[in-house]
């Protein structure tokens, strides 16, 4: 808990972190395709590391276990709790894997030019005008499913001795590579291909190697998903 304050108190001292801008939930207004709805989750890409006192990032494979072993938990008792049915891609054909990869790109573009302000585009007011194209059809039929759910999460968590370096850092006001959380899940109608939904979240707190933290930070995560 200790190490968790005092990256907050760095990552609120650099707040060159946000110049992107701050994160919040980019939805469209849609009507759900039927009362029974049925969600296709694709496995999420989730990787936890540790920040050494040299700023090197090393994956921790026990970390990411434990964290994708919450995520799947929290997000079915979400849905539970609404009536939705959350199936798990388990069956990808070659073309849903490249759906993903399509998905992988689209998000990217949606990352760099809806909460960059300098890189805003036009054309591209919501995510209602962000696609993956009606292939995405394949996957309803090969699912059942009228949506596809798609989560992306990065975390670090710093070494007590790179909390130290960090707090010197701070102090010289030097800008240091913090341990941070990063991440974004989104939301796609299968039968139109649109993104109808996504939310990035960015912080310095909470913990997906433990339960209740990582509870908190998969609300965070889906906060105010439309269904």
């Amino acid at each position: 808990m200790k190490s968790r304050l005092v990256r907050l108190a760095i990552f609120v001292a650099g707040s060159w972190l946000w110049a992107a801008e701050a994160a919040s939930a980019l939805e469209a207004t849609f009507q759900p395709m039927s009362a029974t709805k049925r969600i296709v989750m694709i496995e999420p890409d989730v990787q936890l590391m540790e920040l050494d006192a040299g700023g090197i990032l090393e994956p921790r494979a026990d970390w990411t276990k434990a964290a994708l072993t919450f995520i799947d938990k929290d997000l079915r008792a979400h849905f539970a709790k609404s009536g939705v049915e959350l199936v798990n891609a388990d069956r990808p054909t070659p073309r849903d894997i490249q759906l993903v990869k399509l998905h992988a790109v689209v998000a990217r573009a949606i990352l760099t030019h809806m909460y960059n302000r300098a890189a805003r585009l036009r054309n591209k007011a919501s995510p209602l005008d962000w696609t993956l194209g009606r292939g995405t059809n394949e996957m309803r039929d090969h699912y059942g499913a009228d949506y596809a759910l798609f989560v992306f999460v990065r975390d670090s968590y710093a070494t007590a001795n790179r909390q130290w370096v960090e707090v010197l850092g701070n102090l010289a006001g030097a800008r240091l590579d913090i341990a941070t959380l990063e991440g974004f899940a989104s939301l796609v109608d299968l039968r139109t291909g649109n993104i109808v939904w996504f939310n990035r979240l960015i912080r310095a707190y909470g913990d997906l190697r433990t339960e209740e933290p990582a509870q908190r930070t998969v609300d965070a995560l889906i906060k105010d998903m439309p269904l």
